[in-house]
Parts: C-alpha cells; sequence; structure tokens
C-alpha cells in the first residue's frame, strides 16, 4: 500500500508536472524509505544496548517516513504559507537545474551555483548569458526561469547527448543522460559498482537483479547470488531451530498448520 503513504504524506502533490494530477513517484518509495529508516531505528537500538544494556522498542510507520523526506517542500510552506506544487523536472531553488532534451534523447544538468553557470555559458558558446542580467545570479535565474528556458531549450536541441556530454566533461560541468532500465543493466559504472547480480532460480532460470549498494572494505561483494528459497522450504529449519522437535513438525504438518 505504498502509493496511500505517498498520498497521505503529501509526497504526490509535490510530483508531477504544474498543472496535472498527483503522481505517484516511479518506485514504491513509501515502502523503501520505511525499511531504510527502520534499519537505522534498530542499528541505532542496537548500540544503545550495547552502551546501557537496555532494549527498545524502534516504532517506525510509513507516514512518518514521508513527512521526513518531505524535504524543502516543508521549508517552502513555512515561507509564505502557501503548499508547493508539483515542478516536473526542475528543482524550486536552484537553475538551471533539470532535464533537456537533446537533438537525440533528454539529458539532465546541475548548475548549482553562479561559478559554473559561467563555465556553462562558455561551454555552451553563449558566453552572452553570463553578462545577462537576469541570469546573473541564481536567484536571477529561478526568478526568470521561463525565460531563461526559451533560450536553453532550442539550444540544447542543437546537439546529441554525447556531443553535449563531452563538451560538459570537458569543463566541469556536472550532467547525466537519462537511461532507460536496459541501459542501466548496460552502465559500466552499475556493472564496475557490482550493482547487478545473477541469480540461477530453479523455476525462473538466470535472473539479473540488483546488488548490493552499501559496500564494505571487509566483506567481498558478489555478483552471484543463491537462489530465493521457495515458500515453505525452510520451514522445518526454522521449526527446529526454535525448538520443534521432528514429530512436531510432522504433526503440524498433518493438520494443515504448515
Amino acid at each position: 500500500y505504498d502509493i496511500l503513504a505517498q498520498a497521505e504524506g503529501g509526497l504526490m502533490s509535490v510530483t508531477g508536472w504544474p498543472g496535472g494530477a498527483p503522481t505517484r513517484v516511479g518506485c514504491s518509495i513509501g515502502d523503501i524509505s520505511a525499511g531504510l529508516f527502520n534499519a537505522v531505528g534498530i542499528l541505532a537500538a542496537l548500540h544503545q544496548r550495547n552502551l546501557t544494556g537496555e532494549g527498545q522498542k524502534v516504532d517506525v510507520a510509513m507516514l512518518d517516513c514521508q513527512v521526513a523526506i518531505l524535504e524543502n517542500a516543508l521549508a517552502r510552506y513555512q515561507v509564505d504559507g502557501v503548499s508547493p506544487e508539483p515542478l516536473g523536472n526542475r528543482h524550486p531553488t536552484i537553475s538551471p537545474f533539470q532535464a533537456y532534451q537533446a537533438r537525440d534523447n533528454w539529458m539532465v544538468i546541475a548548475i548549482g551555483n553562479d561559478a559554473l553557470w559561467q563555465k556553462f555559458c562558455e561551454a555552451a558558446g553563449r558566453n552572452d548569458l553570463a553578462g545577462d542580467g537576469r541570469f546573473t545570479t541564481n536567484q536571477d535565474r529561478t526568478r526568470n526561469l521561463d525565460a531563461l528556458n526559451e533560450i536553453l531549450e532550442p539550444l540544447m536541441q542543437q546537439r546529441t547527448v554525447g556531443e553535449w556530454s563531452g563538451i560538459f566533461t570537458g569543463a566541469g560541468i556536472p550532467h547525466s543522460r537519462i537511461n532507460n532500465i536496459e541501459q542501466v543493466l548496460q552502465n559500466r559504472q552499475v556493472q564496475a559498482r557490482a550493482m547487478i547480480a545473477t541469480v540461477d532460480d530453479p523455476v525462473a532460470g538466470t535472473v539479473r537483479v540488483a546488488g548490493n549498494p552499501i559496500k564494505m572494505s571487509s566483506m567481498e561483494d558478489s555478483t552471484v547470488r543463491p537462489p530465493v528459497p521457495e515458500l515453505g522450504e525452510d520451514t522445518d529449519h526454522v521449526l527446529e531451530s526454535i525448538g520443534y522437535s521432528p514429530e512436531q513438525i510432522a504433526t503440524l504438518r498433518a493438520e494443515g498448520v504448515v
């Protein structure tokens, strides 16, 4: 029920395009964030137990987690009392910091400060924009973003993503192509970081799954994983580990309990 948490927690109200319908985030961020916060809470409780010898209950709610990740939406509301609305791909306070369509595909640029803006103008062959008073500071660019995009959108379409990437890399401009899932699987950095693992499953065959994003210096980061246990495969082992005898397990199975 991830979508309920996204809706109740306000996340859907700030996601999507201006004037469009409230939009669910493209992954189950309600489920995922709750799991991550729960893991942090468990680790904190274990650390306190090691220090004091006392345990405690860890209480993590999906709604709470959505509120916790609203980020600057809460601060923006405090400023003027107006609920933030969807902004599409742009950033509310940094410009240009969004997706643009190049000649062949889409990409993003992230001009996070005024020094990067100067570099961007030079790299894009538009030094005149660096001296345009409407765009001098980040505050200026954000205030006049519509006018800026009227210039940048046709400019970005003059070259391919690959061409822009070469230019921006050389100039130190933060940017990225927008990959689809196939491109993510083929991405050399993703592969180098062992983020695609292979599972040989007796039912599904060979499948690729996401790897472990937490890299630890004393632990092997394997790209081969064992198959997921089938439903009930480890029932006997689990019951034996908590004290059930084989006879008791057989009785439970005969009665349809397990």
